[in-house]
C-alpha cells in the first residue's frame, strides 16, 4: 500500500514538473518572474543605430511574463552623438524564454528576449529589446541590446556586450 502512494506520488510530481517545463518554454504560458542584467559580465551592452551613432547601456531589473506582466529597474545610458544619464524600465512588452543554461552553467541561468518599455533622463522614451542566447535561441539571434528610441534614435544592430535573465 505505501508502495502504492509513493508511486503516485511521484507521478504527480512528474506530472506538475512536465507542465512546469511547458509553460517555462511557452511564451503565452510563462507568467514567472526573472531578474534582467544588461551588461551582466562586461562593462555595458551596445546598440548601433544605421548612421553609426551608437547608445551603451547598463542596468538591472525585474520583469514578471504574461497577463500581469510588469517590469521594473533601470540603468545608466551614454550616447555617442552626446548626451548621457539614467534610464528606468516603465513596463514589459513582452518576453519569450529560449530555456535554461546548460550545464555546468546554473540552471537558474535563462536564454531569452523581452521588450521594456524605457524613459530616458532627456525625457526620450522608447523600446529597449534585451536578446540573451543561452538556452535554445532562434539561430538569427545574437547576444546584446537593440533600442528604438523614435525620432532620438533607432539603434538596430547589437555591438556586444553580454545580458542574462535570472529565474527569481
Amino acid at each position: 500500500m505505501k508502495t502504492k502512494w509513493v508511486l503516485l506520488g511521484a507521478a504527480i510530481i512528474g506530472l506538475a514538473l512536465g507542465q512546469t517545463s511547458a509553460m517555462a518554454s511557452d511564451a503565452n504560458g510563462n507568467h514567472d518572474t526573472y531578474i534582467w542584467v544588461v551588461g551582466a559580465t562586461t562593462p555595458s551592452d551596445t546598440a548601433i543605430a544605421p548612421d553609426g551613432s551608437t547608445i551603451t547601456m547598463k542596468g538591472q531589473g525585474t520583469l514578471t511574463a504574461g497577463p500581469d506582466n510588469a517590469a521594473s529597474g533601470g540603468g545608466t545610458y551614454s550616447l555617442s552623438t552626446g548626451g548621457s544619464g539614467t534610464w528606468t524600465a516603465t513596463g514589459v512588452l513582452g518576453f519569450v524564454s529560449y530555456g535554461p543554461a546548460a550545464p555546468p552553467l546554473p540552471s537558474i541561468l535563462f536564454g531569452g528576449e523581452t521588450k521594456l518599455n524605457i524613459r530616458l533622463s532627456n525625457g526620450a522614451t522608447g523600446v529597449l529589446t534585451i536578446f540573451c542566447v543561452l538556452g535554445s535561441p532562434p539561430p538569427s539571434k545574437e547576444e546584446g541590446i537593440t533600442v528604438i528610441l523614435g525620432a532620438a534614435g533607432q539603434f538596430t544592430k547589437q555591438d556586444g556586450g553580454n545580458t542574462i535573465f535570472i529565474h527569481s
